[in-house]
Protein backbone atom coordinates (compact mmCIF):
# COMPACT_ATOMS: atom_id res chain seq x y z
CA UNK A 1 0.00 0.00 0.00
CA UNK A 2 1.71 2.88 -1.24
CA UNK A 3 -0.09 6.26 -1.04
CA UNK A 4 1.22 8.88 -3.63
CA UNK A 5 0.69 13.04 -2.53
CA UNK A 6 1.14 15.79 -5.28
CA UNK A 7 3.18 13.02 -7.46
CA UNK A 8 5.43 12.47 -4.38
CA UNK A 9 5.51 8.93 -3.20
CA UNK A 10 5.47 8.86 0.47
CA UNK A 11 8.71 6.59 0.86
CA UNK A 12 10.90 8.96 -1.18
CA UNK A 13 10.71 12.14 0.92
CA UNK A 14 8.84 11.05 3.86
CA UNK A 15 10.89 10.43 7.14
CA UNK A 16 8.49 8.23 8.77
CA UNK A 17 8.52 5.10 5.95
CA UNK A 18 11.08 3.63 3.80
CA UNK A 19 11.25 1.26 1.19
CA UNK A 20 12.88 -2.40 2.21
CA UNK A 21 15.53 -3.28 -0.63
CA UNK A 22 14.39 -6.97 -0.59
CA UNK A 23 10.61 -7.14 -0.30
CA UNK A 24 10.23 -3.95 -1.91
CA UNK A 25 7.66 -3.13 0.53
CA UNK A 26 6.92 0.78 1.69
CA UNK A 27 6.56 0.46 6.03
CA UNK A 28 6.90 2.44 8.86
CA UNK A 29 10.14 3.36 9.70
CA UNK A 30 10.10 1.21 13.52
CA UNK A 31 9.85 -1.76 11.02
CA UNK A 32 13.47 -0.97 10.31
CA UNK A 33 16.56 -1.45 12.61
CA UNK A 34 18.83 1.14 13.53
CA UNK A 35 22.62 0.63 12.53
CA UNK A 36 22.87 1.85 16.12
CA UNK A 37 26.28 2.81 17.67
CA UNK A 38 26.38 6.44 15.82
CA UNK A 39 25.47 9.41 18.11
CA UNK A 40 26.23 11.80 15.08
CA UNK A 41 22.85 10.44 13.26
CA UNK A 42 20.55 7.87 15.71
CA UNK A 43 17.78 7.91 13.11
CA UNK A 44 20.21 5.55 10.66
CA UNK A 45 18.29 2.82 9.93
CA UNK A 46 19.09 -0.61 8.31
CA UNK A 47 18.04 -1.02 4.29
CA UNK A 48 16.17 -3.54 4.92
CA UNK A 49 13.02 -4.43 7.18
CA UNK A 50 12.67 -6.72 10.11
CA UNK A 51 10.55 -9.18 8.72
CA UNK A 52 13.34 -9.72 5.99
CA UNK A 53 16.19 -9.87 8.43
CA UNK A 54 16.93 -13.81 8.15
CA UNK A 55 16.95 -12.75 3.41
CA UNK A 56 18.85 -9.74 4.29
CA UNK A 57 22.03 -11.45 2.33
CA UNK A 58 20.75 -12.11 -0.64
CA UNK A 59 21.07 -9.86 -3.89
CA UNK A 60 18.39 -8.26 -5.38
CA UNK A 61 18.69 -8.29 -9.42
CA UNK A 62 17.55 -5.37 -11.43
CA UNK A 63 16.26 -6.09 -14.82
CA UNK A 64 19.10 -7.28 -17.19
CA UNK A 65 20.38 -4.88 -19.34
CA UNK A 66 19.44 -5.31 -23.17
CA UNK A 67 21.81 -4.40 -25.47
CA UNK A 68 21.59 -3.54 -29.59
CA UNK A 69 23.75 -4.08 -31.85
CA UNK A 70 22.86 -2.31 -35.04
CA UNK A 71 25.21 0.63 -35.82
CA UNK A 72 23.10 2.72 -37.42
CA UNK A 73 21.78 3.76 -34.08
CA UNK A 74 25.28 5.16 -33.21
CA UNK A 75 25.49 8.76 -33.48
CA UNK A 76 28.27 9.82 -35.90
CA UNK A 77 28.61 13.24 -34.90
CA UNK A 78 28.90 13.42 -31.54
CA UNK A 79 31.86 11.97 -28.81
CA UNK A 80 30.72 8.12 -28.22
CA UNK A 81 32.33 6.66 -24.79
CA UNK A 82 32.87 3.12 -24.49
CA UNK A 83 32.95 1.62 -20.85
CA UNK A 84 34.76 -1.68 -19.62
CA UNK A 85 36.93 -3.55 -17.01
CA UNK A 86 40.39 -3.57 -17.36
CA UNK A 87 42.39 -6.80 -17.11
CA UNK A 88 42.76 -5.76 -13.20
CA UNK A 89 39.02 -5.68 -12.57
CA UNK A 90 39.07 -1.31 -12.76
CA UNK A 91 36.09 -0.05 -14.41
CA UNK A 92 36.90 2.05 -17.15
CA UNK A 93 35.61 4.50 -19.27
CA UNK A 94 37.37 6.37 -22.52
CA UNK A 95 35.96 8.61 -25.64
CA UNK A 96 36.66 6.25 -29.01
CA UNK A 97 36.84 7.41 -32.75
CA UNK A 98 33.28 6.41 -34.33
CA UNK A 99 35.39 3.50 -36.97
CA UNK A 100 36.58 2.06 -34.17
CA UNK A 101 32.80 1.65 -32.44
CA UNK A 102 31.49 0.67 -35.24
CA UNK A 103 33.97 -2.14 -35.89
CA UNK A 104 33.91 -3.50 -32.16
CA UNK A 105 29.90 -3.72 -32.34
CA UNK A 106 30.22 -5.36 -35.86
CA UNK A 107 32.57 -8.37 -34.67
CA UNK A 108 31.04 -8.51 -31.27
CA UNK A 109 33.28 -7.47 -28.84
CA UNK A 110 31.08 -5.02 -27.57
CA UNK A 111 27.06 -3.54 -27.38
CA UNK A 112 25.00 -0.45 -27.84
CA UNK A 113 22.99 1.65 -24.89
CA UNK A 114 22.24 4.05 -26.41
CA UNK A 115 23.46 6.40 -29.37
CA UNK A 116 26.90 7.75 -27.46
CA UNK A 117 27.48 4.54 -24.98
CA UNK A 118 28.98 1.44 -25.98
CA UNK A 119 29.95 -1.63 -23.14
CA UNK A 120 32.80 -3.56 -24.01
CA UNK A 121 32.34 -6.98 -23.36
CA UNK A 122 35.53 -8.45 -22.97
CA UNK A 123 39.17 -7.12 -21.59
CA UNK A 124 42.40 -9.01 -23.21
CA UNK A 125 42.20 -11.75 -20.26
CA UNK A 126 38.27 -12.62 -20.99
CA UNK A 127 38.91 -12.35 -24.63
CA UNK A 128 42.04 -15.01 -24.24
CA UNK A 129 40.11 -17.51 -22.07
CA UNK A 130 36.77 -16.95 -24.59
CA UNK A 131 38.96 -17.22 -27.41
CA UNK A 132 40.71 -20.36 -26.44
CA UNK A 133 37.83 -22.12 -25.05
CA UNK A 134 35.71 -21.36 -27.87
CA UNK A 135 38.30 -23.21 -30.22
CA UNK A 136 39.22 -25.93 -27.98
CA UNK A 137 42.84 -25.39 -28.00
CA UNK A 138 43.41 -26.26 -31.10
CA UNK A 139 45.56 -23.93 -33.65
CA UNK A 140 43.75 -22.65 -36.33
CA UNK A 141 46.36 -23.55 -38.94
CA UNK A 142 47.92 -26.55 -38.34
CA UNK A 143 45.36 -28.67 -36.25
CA UNK A 144 47.84 -29.06 -33.30
CA UNK A 145 47.47 -28.25 -29.82
CA UNK A 146 47.54 -24.11 -29.31
CA UNK A 147 47.71 -21.66 -26.37
CA UNK A 148 48.03 -18.22 -27.66
CA UNK A 149 45.35 -16.06 -29.59
CA UNK A 150 45.82 -14.77 -33.35
CA UNK A 151 44.35 -11.35 -34.87
CA UNK A 152 43.15 -12.64 -38.24
CA UNK A 153 43.83 -9.23 -39.22
CA UNK A 154 47.13 -7.85 -37.91
CA UNK A 155 46.95 -5.05 -34.81
CA UNK A 156 49.18 -3.14 -37.47
CA UNK A 157 47.02 -3.23 -39.78
CA UNK A 158 44.06 -1.91 -37.49
CA UNK A 159 42.62 -4.94 -36.16
CA UNK A 160 40.81 -5.28 -33.78
CA UNK A 161 40.90 -7.44 -30.10
CA UNK A 162 37.28 -8.82 -31.13
CA UNK A 163 36.01 -12.79 -31.03
CA UNK A 164 35.57 -12.37 -34.88
CA UNK A 165 39.03 -11.13 -35.38
CA UNK A 166 40.86 -13.46 -32.82
CA UNK A 167 41.46 -17.33 -33.36
CA UNK A 168 44.16 -19.80 -30.96
CA UNK A 169 47.24 -20.41 -32.80
CA UNK A 170 50.42 -22.50 -31.37
CA UNK A 171 53.18 -20.79 -31.03
CA UNK A 172 54.88 -21.30 -34.34
CA UNK A 173 52.62 -20.80 -36.46
CA UNK A 174 51.82 -17.27 -34.76
CA UNK A 175 55.13 -16.62 -34.72
CA UNK A 176 55.05 -17.68 -38.61
CA UNK A 177 52.31 -15.65 -39.27
CA UNK A 178 53.55 -12.28 -37.73
CA UNK A 179 51.97 -9.30 -38.95
CA UNK A 180 50.74 -11.35 -42.54
CA UNK A 181 47.18 -10.82 -43.21
CA UNK A 182 45.09 -14.25 -42.62
CA UNK A 183 44.08 -14.30 -46.61
CA UNK A 184 47.79 -14.57 -47.27
CA UNK A 185 49.07 -16.62 -44.26
CA UNK A 186 46.18 -19.51 -45.63
CA UNK A 187 47.65 -19.20 -49.03
CA UNK A 188 51.35 -19.42 -47.57
CA UNK A 189 50.84 -22.31 -46.06
CA UNK A 190 48.55 -24.41 -49.11
CA UNK A 191 51.87 -23.39 -50.87
CA UNK A 192 53.97 -25.13 -48.71
CA UNK A 193 51.79 -28.44 -48.56
CA UNK A 194 51.79 -28.54 -52.27
CA UNK A 195 54.96 -28.72 -52.41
Amino acid sequence: MKAVILGVSIGDACRLYKKCKICGETKYIRKFQTTGGSKANPTKRKSFCSDCKDRRHERILGPRKEYKFDTSLLDPFKEIVIRGRSTSGFRYENIISFDRVKKLVEEGAAGIVHSTLIHNFFNWKSLRNFVLERDCYTCHYCGFYGDTVDHKVPKSQDGASTPSNCVCACIECNRDKDDIGYEEYINKLELIEQG
